[in-house]
């Protein structure tokens, strides 16, 4: 069962996230995959982050089967990727097979990620082209800039969450110039580890554990380390999904609950 998105797009005024003008970011569309995975498209570009995953971890949602073969066969909404971004190994962010089943359906995609997730899509496609399988783990905060096309990626060194077992190599991305999306994997929700984004490209959409907006101290640390435009909740147990609407019930930020892959976040409200 793939439930478990919130689009949490309204303004945080109370905290002084701000959404640009017109209410939307220009040229960027967020489709729901499971858990942390979305299709994202910036200026003209699609990309698929931290899809597609098959067994995944309980209590995350993983796709329906009919999606997951789609996933995997290029077939669409998945037939444009140009890229796969991977924060890391996790079951519920990345399955190897899986990937290697959408480059050897896809001939156009290659994969951005830490040499950990790289090595092992080569062992899972053996006969893919290492020009395909991009590597890039920048110094412990510090990012990377890469190219996808003519669309900038910065791959982010920022910790996994120490709460679980945590990769040595961990990554998040920030999409774009002119219209940006950050995400950042299961990323450890501190002041010193977004220190980085102070010198990037101000961050549009943000798609961030749903742990980053539970409490007034999480939302607070939201507006003061990233201070996105918008925010789009994931990484959200279907067992959960009432608890965050309550926390956020008297919040300055109004809730929608998609439910199923393949809703398309709006971000015009």
């Amino acid at each position: 069962m793939a439930r478990g998105l919130l689009s949490l797009a309204a303004p945080l005024l109370a905290m002084g996230v701000v959404p640009q003008a017109g209410g939307s970011a220009t040229g960027t569309a967020v489709r729901y995959v499971a858990n942390a995975g979305m299709l994202v498209t910036v200026d003209g570009h699609d990309l698929l982050i931290d899809a597609p995953i098959r067994e995944g971890i309980r209590p995350y949602p993983t796709s329906a089967p009919d999606d997951r073969r789609r996933l995997e066969s290029a077939e669409p909404p998945y037939d444009r990727v140009e890229a796969v971004l991977i924060t890391h190994w996790h079951a519920d962010h990345f399955s190897a097979e899986g990937i290697a089943a959408h480059l050897s359906a896809n001939q156009r995609a290659t994969v951005i990620s830490s040499p950990e997730v790289i090595a092992q899509i080569r062992l899972a496609g053996p006969l893919l082209a290492p020009s395909r399988l991009r590597e890039s783990l920048p110094a412990p905060g510090q990012a990377d800039l890469t190219r996808v096309g003519d669309l900038p990626i910065r791959v982010l060194r920022i910790r996994h969450n120490p709460s679980r077992r945590p990769p040595a190599q961990h990554v998040g991305f920030l999409i774009g110039d002119r219209s940006t999306v950050l995400h950042v994997g299961d990323a450890d929700p501190a002041a010193d580890n977004f220190a980085l984004l102070t010198t990037l490209p101000r961050v549009d959409v943000a798609l961030l554990p749903y742990w980053y907006v539970l409490t007034d101290d999480s939302r607070r640390f939201v507006a003061a380390s990233i201070a996105p435009r918008r925010i789009v909740a994931m990484h959200v147990p279907v067992a959960e999904t009432d608890t965050l609407t309550a926390a956020l019930r008297n919040t300055s930020i109004r809730v929608s609950l998609p439910g199923t892959a393949g809703h398309v976040v709006d971000l015009t409200r």
